[in-house]
C-alpha cells in the first residue's frame, strides 16, 4: 500500500505543483496582478466551457447512468449537509461560522478533480468527471446559496425571495451548465458531422486545466490567515475524509466500474471551490474562516487524495 501511495502521489503531484507555481508567480508579480483576473475570466467563459462541451458531446448518456451518478452525489451531499448543521448547532456556532463549515464540507474544486481524473485515466477519466460536474454544478449552487440566503438573511422577506430567484437565474446563465447542455444536444448528432467543432473545443480545452490550476494557486493567500481550529477540523474532516468514504461505498454498492469508482472518489476528495471565499464575503458569512478552510484543504489534499486512492485504485 505504501508503494501504491507514492506512485499515486507522484502521478498527481504535477497538479499540485502547478497550483504552487501559480501562487509563486502571483507573489513575485510575474506576470502582473491584472493578468490573473483576466485569466480567470478567460477560463470561466471560454476554456473550461470548451473542455466540458468537448467531453460531454462525446458521451452516450443513459438514464440509468444519470440516476446512479445523481444518487451518489445527492447522498454525499445529505451526509455532509446534515453533519455540518449538526456540529454547528451542537457547538453553538453562529450562522456565519456554520455556513462556512458547510461550504468547506460540500463544495468541490471541480477543476482539480478534472485534472487528477485526466492524470489517472486520460480522456475517459475526463468524460466521467464531466458527467459528475454536470450533476454537481447546478445542485450544489441551489443547495448552498439558498441555505446561506436563508441562514444569513438580514433583509425583508421580499428581498429574500428575490435573492433565491436570482440563484436560479445565475445558474441558468452559468457558462459551464450552458456548455454541458449544448454538449448533450450535440451528442445526438453523428460525430463525423461535427468533427470541426469537436477538434476546436479539444484544442481550447487542452489549455483549460493547466491555466486554471495556475489561477487557483494565484488566488490562495496565506497572509493574515486566521486559524479557528475546531471549525477547520470539522469542515476538513467532512470534506477530505467522510465524503470520499461515503461516495466510495455508494459507488461500490451500485457496482460501477473501477474507473468510475476512482473518478467519483477523486471528485469527492478534492478541496473546496475557490469561489467559496467570494460567496462568504457576498452573503456575510465568516470569510476569514472560509479562507482558512480553503487554504488548509488545498495543502492537506496533497496527502489525503493519494492516501485515499492508494486503498481503492
Amino acid at each position: 500500500m505504501l508503494s501504491n501511495f507514492f506512485q499515486i502521489f507522484l502521478l498527481i503531484s504535477p497538479v499540485f505543483l502547478l497550483i504552487i507555481l501559480g501562487n509563486i508567480l502571483r507573489r513575485i508579480g510575474v506576470p502582473d496582478l491584472s493578468f490573473w483576473e483576466v485569466n480567470d475570466k478567460l477560463c470561466y467563459w471560454v476554456l473550461i466551457p470548451a473542455l466540458l462541451f468537448h467531453f460531454i458531446s462525446q458521451v452516450s448518456l443513459s438514464s440509468e447512468m444519470l440516476f446512479i451518478y445523481s444518487a451518489i452525489v445527492f447522498a454525499g451531499f445529505v451526509v455532509t449537509f446534515c453533519s455540518s448543521i449538526f456540529f454547528g448547532k451542537l457547538l453553538g456556532y453562529t450562522p456565519e461560522v456554520w455556513t462556512s463549515i458547510l461550504q468547506g464540507s460540500m463544495r468541490q474544486n471541480a477543476f482539480i478533480a478534472l485534472a487528477i481524473a485526466g492524470s489517472f485515466y486520460g480522456s475517459e477519466g475526463l468524460k466521467i468527471a464531466s458527467l459528475f460536474m454536470f450533476i454537481y454544478v447546478p445542485t450544489i449552487n441551489i443547495i448552498i446559496i439558498t441555505t446561506m440566503v436563508l441562514a444569513l438573511n438580514k433583509t425583508e422577506e421580499k428581498d429574500t425571495k428575490k435573492a433565491i430567484s436570482n440563484v436560479f437565474l445565475e445558474i441558468a446563465k452559468n457558462p459551464f451548465i450552458l456548455a454541458m447542455i449544448a454538449g448533450l444536444l450535440v451528442s445526438l448528432f453523428p460525430i463525423e458531422k461535427i468533427s470541426v467543432l469537436i477538434d476546436t473545443t479539444e484544442l481550447l480545452g487542452s489549455a483549460a486545466l493547466p491555466i486554471m490550476l495556475l489561477t487557483i494557486g494565484a488566488k490562495i493567500k496565506v497572509r493574515d490567515l486566521t486559524l479557528k481550529v475546531v471549525p477547520i477540523v470539522i469542515s476538513n474532516s467532512l470534506k477530505l475524509i467522510i465524503l470520499p468514504v461515503v461516495v466510495y461505498f455508494l459507488a461500490s454498492y451500485y457496482d460501477l466500474s473501477q474507473t468510475e469508482i476512482v473518478v467519483a472518489v477523486i471528485f469527492a476528495s478534492v478541496p473546496t471551490a475557490a469561489m467559496s471565499y467570494s460567496l462568504a464575503q457576498q452573503f456575510g458569512a465568516d470569510h476569514q474562516l472560509m479562507r482558512a478552510i480553503l487554504t488548509t484543504q488545498v495543502a492537506l489534499s496533497f496527502i489525503t487524495i493519494p492516501l485515499l486512492l492508494a486503498f481503492i485504485a
